[in-house]
């Protein structure tokens, strides 16, 4: 067995489909939204930590250390690229690092004030193309950033990936039985079309419906 020490963090997961680098936070405040909660509440919080561990040596990177009223996003690997996302509430700016596939050189890949959200409630990174979206508890998705786009979505549905002017969306249904559905709506929220099975993206991100 071999023994990674991560001060405490006991659960990693996939940073992306195909990727050798695997990620996991200790989520101190819980998840951004819940951060956000606290410092609005109380003024003030303790940040996350974010860590990096490859596969298949067990190498184990933190490339950012966070000051008070900072937390992590969940990131994300677009093309081999690491992108970072985090809230400075003190600042009151959302910030993304893009690391390079091996956190050797870490630069700011772009800034964008918190006030154009309403809050950090399903704050994410999402590619590919790099985009900052926003799921509201309305039913609403944005993209925050880089080109501003919102539309309302059905009442179940999660957004996974665009490919071009194409949003694909998970959508569940439970009517008594649960089922799934894939959702394809275009950019001003209308639907395409609506295909009956649930998406998987696969290892090597090819698109599966099963059903």
């Amino acid at each position: 067995m071999k023994i990674i020490d991560t001060n405490g963090i006991a659960y990693i997961e996939p940073l992306a489909e195909n990727s050798d680098w695997y990620c996991g936070t200790d989520y101190s405040c819980g998840d951004l939204y819940e951060a956000e909660e606290v410092y609005n509440n109380e003024g003030s919080f303790k940040s996350n930590r974010l860590i990096f561990v490859h596969h298949p040596d067990g190498k184990l990177v933190e490339p950012i250390i966070l000051s008070e009223n900072q937390y992590f996003g969940r990131p994300t690997q677009i093309d081999g690229i690491i992108y970072l996302m985090l809230v400075d509430f003190n600042k009151q700016i959302i910030q993304v690092f893009d690391c390079g596939d091996d956190f050797q050189n870490i630069s700011l890949h772009v800034e964008v004030p918190l006030s154009e959200v309403r809050d950090c409630y399903n704050l994410l990174l999402k590619g590919d193309p790099l985009m900052i979206t926003r799921q509201g508890t309305e039913d609403e998705f944005e993209v925050i950033w880089p080109k501003k786009v919102s539309f309302q979505m059905g009442e179940t549905e999660s957004f996974i990936f665009r490919k071009d002017n194409e949003w694909v969306f998970s959508k569940w249904i439970e009517d008594p039985d649960y089922r799934e559905e894939t959702v394809i709506r275009n950019s001003n929220g209308e639907i395409i079309k609506t295909i009956q099975g649930g998406i998987f993206i696969s290892p090597t991100g090819e698109t599966w419906i099963l059903r």
